[in-house]
């Protein structure tokens, strides 16, 4: 999808109700702020698309300062090497491009970014980026946008790195916690509080899948599915949701099991059944295909086992699967907050 340049905006071109806001602040064109969004871990169990958990750990930092015109973007961080610039090739920058467009934003924008999320994980890291952006935006131009249209304008930026503007990842970027995209038209999330001893160990293979890793995993997704397994995975998802709020960590273990997505994706990932079978093996409550992977993610009872025994054994066996492998040991997370403003 083309990406339009934004026009040059002049005052007469301002909606009259940001029009209003900017005589009545008309110093904010000078401020800067810095942010934080989180990593998240998508597609939970059976929630393909549909259900997103925010990582209380890594984040991107993204800083966004009104400039005279134009866009200027800069990647700077972990894996920084490995995404583009270039406005239209970049998820913040798909997102400043459309929101300067729509908005008829009076200034031009600098937006660089500290990424902490790794690239190509199944964490999340494009979505923790536009998600960054469109909040900055918003609150630096006093646009006063809702969630859901937040979450809107960040999902654009996903057509950069995945061709469709996926809600999911972004929803638990921007406002934390468990999030269950109800629908995509319009975009409608729902965010509930996980449970407060869930754990979450992601164990990341290190392995290469080019430049296009989301499309390869979604090529392997199939086109139609039998009944049988659609109960299945509505029966699970309908589970999944009761757990989180019932705060069942038992049930939500059990409820991640999906019969669509996951066993087309997991061929891709070298070790996928060992590697879930030592976790568990070793008090995980049931693991699954973060994001688009190839990380796993292990849920567990942070009250009652060590994450990094899990985090450990899952590492040993990629490693017998011929595969080096790191992991990290979090919690659920807030979605994007600001650091700074000035």
């Amino acid at each position: 999808m083309a990406v339009e340049t934004p026009r040059k905006a002049s005052l007469n071109m301002i909606p009259f109700y940001l029009e209003r806001k900017m005589s009545s602040q008309n110093n904010h064109l000078v401020k800067r702020i810095v942010v934080e969004s989180p990593a998240s871990s998508a597609n939970v169990g059976p929630g393909f698309d549909v259900f997103a958990l925010a990582l209380g750990s890594p984040k991107d930092r993204v800083i966004v300062t009104p400039r005279r015109e134009g866009l200027k973007l800069s990647v700077e961080g972990k894996g920084f090497e490995q995404i583009p610039t270039a406005p239209a090739g970049n998820t913040a920058g798909v997102v400043a491009t459309k929101m300067m467009y729509d908005f008829r934003l009076p200034a031009g924008i600098e937006v660089k970014i500290v990424k902490g999320v790794p690239v190509s994980m199944g964490m999340g890291s494009s979505a923790a980026s536009a998600a960054a952006v469109a909040f900055a935006i918003n609150r630096l131009f006093s646009l006063d946008l809702d969630a859901n249209t937040l979450v809107k304008y960040a999902a654009e930026g996903e057509l950069a790195s995945a061709g469709k503007p996926h809600a999911d990842n972004v929803s638990a970027s921007l406002l934390g916690g468990f999030t269950i995209v109800r629908s995509y038209d319009p975009v409608d999330v729902i965010r509930v509080d996980p449970p407060e001893n869930l754990g979450i160990c992601i164990a990341s293979p290190q392995i290469s899948y080019g430049a296009k890793k989301t499309a390869q995993f979604r090529a392997v997704i199939p086109s139609s599915i039998e009944l049988d397994r659609l109960v299945h995975n509505v029966g699970n998802a309908s589970a999944l949701v009761a757990a989180v709020f019932r705060r069942d960590l038992k049930l939500f273990g059990r409820a991640l099991d999906d019969s669509v997505v996951e066993p087309a994706r997991s061929k891709l990932i070298p070790g996928y059944e060992e590697v879930k079978r030592a976790a568990v093996e070793n008090g995980a409550l049931g693991v699954t295909i973060s994001g688009a992977g190839p990380s796993l993610a292990a849920f567990f009872d942070n009250s009652l086992v060590d994450g990094t025994l899990i985090g450990d054994v899952m590492c040993q066996a990629f490693r017998n699967a011929h595969v080096e492998a790191s992991y990290h040991v979090t919690r659920p997370g807030e979605g994007t907050t600001i650091v700074d403003e000035a």
